[in-house]
């Protein structure tokens, strides 16, 4: 999970949302001439104060609409940095694109509510043609969330961003250091413009606080068109290694399939297969570039591909300078591990005509009729719903709608009591439905939940009954979608 940040001066405010290493380089930027707040999931990135004073970093929940609006208040401008490739929970069922879509709707609902006047997002550049990775629809899925509640947004869409700690860069260098031998596909022929970290920090602070300007998607690179061989080759001669290239023009397998590209990555870079998968699934395209002012302002000063791979190496070791955040990562994982908590996310075809207050009430009356005769359910007109088995009857799980934030739109159920449930630490667990792009979806979300059951059992029955009853409820309303 990336982090948020905002920072303030005389005559206003403004957001970003970045922990990692773009965050990082554009906070430090933003810092030079502004004081900067800066918000992330991490106690442990919030913990430490700033050296020079500048940034004060804070802990926020952005999976929390509450959380979200509080840390916004009294913001301008808003930068938005944020992936859900990190986990933020010891068991998570969801992917991490439909993650990606309630993080965005919960920081442009935020957003609005506060007058933000301008959002700034990196994204990714469409290629040319009809094959798009998943990792670059859902990047124009969060633009479109982004946009869709009022506030004027700037999108930067950029390749192959080149600076320490980027995982794309890093997993050229590992692949070049560690193999004397490089068979590459036929896709390695395909051409991108990579950009240098400080190219795309000055995009961004050239857009910020020209919300009419510059309001709308803009593709931005760096001054060279490369391909992936092109690039193979120039990081060894940074490395200054030798490697033979070999071309398999004739590859007899003509599909690589992603576990198994991003299983290989992980075991010659090391890096973890979640980060590694999208960025294997997005690099054989081609992309074109088109021309644009925000481009059109760094381009004087913009850096080659071989100048900003050697400044984000480090001199000694040769390896790219890490990630930000990577000392923190081993507390962090050992946190959500005390905690214990679930995040269950699935993404719901919504029927024609129908919200998620509909939903929320359907799936809770469904739930009692597919599991019958073991389990019923009991809804009442102030919004509290039981759980219950029949034999013995024994509540199972108490949830209390919690009408003061809940709209058609969004019902958000606190999960109250219940046998299968403990509540431990601040944050509640809950029950969401969640209505995204326009009614296209409704994200049926479970957050902060803590299983009564010994963390071993809860693995193997609990959560694979969950998982279960929420795909037969998703192909259930797929149909009645169609």
């Amino acid at each position: 999970m990336s982090c948020q940040c905002r920072h303030r001066r005389a005559r206003g405010s403004s957001s970003l949302a970045a922990s990692g290493f773009i965050g990082t380089a554009v906070c430090r930027a933003l810092a030079a001439r502004h004081e900067v707040v800066a918000l992330t999931r991490s106690p442990a990135r919030a913990r430490p104060p700033d050296p020079e004073g500048h940034i004060a970093w804070r802990q926020c929940d952005l999976f929390s609409a509450r959380a979200v609006a509080a840390s916004l208040e009294g913001a301008d401008y808003a930068i938005y940095l944020v992936h859900s490739l990190a986990p933020s929970s010891r068991l998570t069922q969801a992917r991490p694109r439909d993650m990606d879509l309630i993080l965005a709707d919960n920081f442009a609902l935020a957003a609005a509510a506060n007058g933000v006047r301008q959002i700034l997002f990196v994204g990714g550049v469409i290629p040319d043609g009809f094959q798009i990775s998943p990792l670059l629809w859902n990047r124009r899925d969060v633009e479109l969330i982004l946009a869709s509640r009022g506030t004027p947004v700037t999108t930067l869409r950029a390749g192959l961003v080149v600076g320490p700690g980027g995982s794309a860069p890093r997993l050229l260098v590992d692949l070049v250091r560690r193999l004397p031998l490089l068979a590459l596909p036929p896709q390695a022929g395909s051409v991108t413009r990579p950009i240098a970290l400080d190219d795309l920090v000055r995009a961004l602070l050239h857009c910020l606080g020209q919300p009419e300007t510059c309001r709308g998607a803009f593709d931005i690179g760096g001054p060279e068109s490369l391909s992936y061989e092109t690039m193979l080759r120039q990081t060894a001669e940074v490395l200054g290694v030798r490697r033979r290239f070999l071309r398999l023009p004739y590859l007899p397998l003509p599909y690589l399939p992603l576990w198994l590209a991003a299983l290989t990555a992980r075991l010659i870079g090391g890096a973890p297969a979640a980060l590694v998968g999208p960025v294997v699934e997005s690099l054989p395209r081609d992309i074109r570039m088109r021309d644009n002012p925000v481009q059109r302002a760094i381009d004087p000063d913009s850096r080659p591909f071989r100048a900003a791979l050697a400044a984000a190496l480090d001199p000694r070791s040769g390896r790219l300078r890490p990630n930000p955040r990577q000392p923190l990562r081993e507390e962090d994982r050992h946190r959500l591990r005390e905690a214990s908590r679930v995040r269950s996310i699935q993404r719901i075809l919504l029927p024609p005509g129908q919200d998620a207050h509909w939903v929320a009430g359907n799936y809770f009356r469904w739930l009692g009729a597919c599991c019958w005769p073991f389990i019923e359910t009991e809804l009442d007109a102030d919004g509290r719903c039981e759980v219950r088995l029949r034999f013995p009857r024994v509540t199972l799980l108490s949830l209390q709608r919690l009408d003061a934030e809940s709209t058609p739109d969004r019902q958000i159920h606190l999960i109250v009591g219940g046998l299968l449930s403990r509540t431990r630490g601040p944050n509640q667990a809950r029950f969401e439905f969640h209505t995204l792009l326009g009614g296209r979806y409704t994200m049926a979300a479970i957050h902060d939940y803590q299983p009564s059951l010994p963390w071993f059992l809860y693995r193997v029955t609990r959560a694979v009954l969950h998982l279960l009853a929420m795909r037969r409820y998703q192909a259930r309303l797929a149909r009645l979608a169609r």
